[in-house]
């Protein structure tokens, strides 16, 4: 399995969290990670694909409606959008959803070690602003982000959502990042910019989490701690939902993720 340096956001974290007393700090080890950049996606991002490092394989659904309407996913390159340099060296993750309908796209990805309490996950993102593409749209607003989710529902875009224990995302008219998380919906007060954003998530507790959310541009922190889960309380997170709705001109970019825990 090919090796590669630690995350700097999860470093970052690591470092923001370490308590300035004399116990010897916990070290933590990799169970899990994954970037665009691996040989696996040389043949490009299939489902099925990537079924390795800590994950199982990719599953995408997309719903579009007919002409004029398009959904699905890529490889985006460094070469073709400068953008994305914070995020990679060469490929990231991509969703694409525009047209004259509500598009939607959709990646799915189980997490073959489901999170326990200590556990931090982080993973980088990219996108641009909510912008029309086209003469026509659907006024129904837009949203981008990611779910964190237990169970393994993956058959379509209906399914996002299902087994939701967090959401991070932006929505159309909004101009801040929001949760759904045991708060029907709560303003994080994090602008919504293009500046490309690491998230890492630390379990608390069965129901209780920490989320870091980092700038990449200048590596600012913000802390969101002490929050409750959603969803079934006690249930574990064991996948993500990675969607694109009706974002239009500016598509979803994703990359590096991974999982550490305290060392055994």
């Amino acid at each position: 399995m090919p090796m590669y340096p630690p995350l700097r956001s999860a470093l970052l974290v690591a470092a923001l969290l370490c308590p300035a007393v004399s116990a010897p700090a916990l070290t933590q080890v990799n169970v899990g990670e994954d970037q665009a950049n691996q040989g696996m996606y040389g043949g490009g991002w299939n489902v099925g694909s990537g079924g390795d490092n800590g994950f199982f394989g990719w599953k995408m659904a997309a719903k579009s409606d007919g002409e004029g309407s398009f959904a699905g996913h890529y490889l985006g390159k460094l070469e073709e959008k400068p953008e994305l340099a914070p995020i990679t060296t060469d490929r990231v993750f991509a969703l694409f959803a525009n047209g004259r309908g509500y598009e939607e796209s959709a990646a799915f990805r189980g997490l073959a070690v489901p999170l326990e309490p200590g556990d931090n996950f982080t993973l980088e993102f990219v996108r641009g602003p909510f912008q029309q593409k086209g003469g026509e749209d659907d006024p129904l607003p837009g949203e981008v982000g990611v779910a964190y989710r237990t169970g393994q529902a993956d058959g379509s875009v209906a399914e996002i959502d299902t087994g939701a224990r967090l959401r991070f995302f932006a929505r159309e008219g909004s101009p801040n990042y929001l949760i759904t998380d045991r708060e029907q919906e709560f303003d994080t007060g994090i602008p919504v910019t293009r500046e490309a954003l690491a998230l890492t998530l630390t379990l608390v507790d069965a129901d209780t989490y920490d989320l870091e959310v980092i700038d990449l541009k200048d590596d600012s922190v913000q802390h969101l701690g002490g929050r409750k889960f959603g969803g079934e309380a006690g249930a574990p997170i064991q996948s993500l939902a990675f969607f694109n709705r009706d974002a239009e001109a500016h598509d979803f970019f994703f990359n590096n993720f991974q999982l550490s825990r305290d060392a055994p």
